[in-house]
């Protein structure tokens, strides 16, 4: 195959271009959600409309790409984890921090994996990061033994609910009380006087 002169400096110029869009996209969602113009999305990245739905051509590749960077620091927290024991408890703090500051994130917990396939992909996705942790939490006695990987989901959705309180409300005081509380009923304390879940 002959490559043209210029052909290695455009495919760098499209990687640029692609990483730029990603980068205005996070920021964009981040602060406005997920129906941001796609406008907004090239602006901030000093690119035109065509060469945005060149590297994305539909809003829905746009949002895969910005999901699965979610899940990429997920990922990342697990692996920097420091004790393997403590890096579920890191993920779900990790989530809150990241409702706290992102639109986009608690958009995208609102949306029902039974009507978006890339949604379905990435909670189970999801779910097999944080296998590991929780099982390695679990033996070590700093969650509940009645924990499925799968509630993970659930307790990241909830969390949500708590920070919408401060994002929708106004309320920042019930919203941290809240998160503090959900995340405590995950301690073997909580367990041992509360319901069973283990048949559930």
């Amino acid at each position: 195959m002959t490559i043209e002169p210029g052909e290695p400096q455009l495919r760098a110029d499209a990687r640029r271009n692609r990483d730029a869009v990603l980068t205005a996209a996070r920021r964009v969602f981040a602060a406005e959600g997920l129906d941001a113009p796609l406008e907004s999305v090239a602006r901030e990245a000093g690119v035109g409309r065509a060469t945005l739905y060149r590297r994305f051509p539909t809003r829905n590749d746009l949002l895969a790409a910005v999901f699965d960077d979610y899940v990429d620091r997920v990922a990342a927290v697990v692996r920097e984890a420091p004790d393997p024991a403590g890096a579920y408890l890191e993920v779900l703090e990790a989530c809150l921090e990241i409702e706290r500051h992102d639109r986009a994130f608690l958009d995208l917990l609102a949306m029902r994996p039974s009507q978006d396939p890339v949604v379905a992909r990435l909670q189970v996705r999801f779910v097999e990061l944080v296998d590991a942790p929780l099982r390695a939490a679990q033996e070590a006695g700093r969650v509940r033994a009645d924990l499925e990987p799968a509630d993970t989901l659930t307790i990241v959705e909830m969390l949500a609910a708590a920070v919408r309180l401060a994002v929708t409300g106004g309320d920042a005081q019930r919203s941290r009380r809240g998160a503090a509380l959900l995340l405590d009923a995950i301690t073997p304390a909580a367990a041992g006087g509360g319901r069973d879940l283990s048949g559930v």
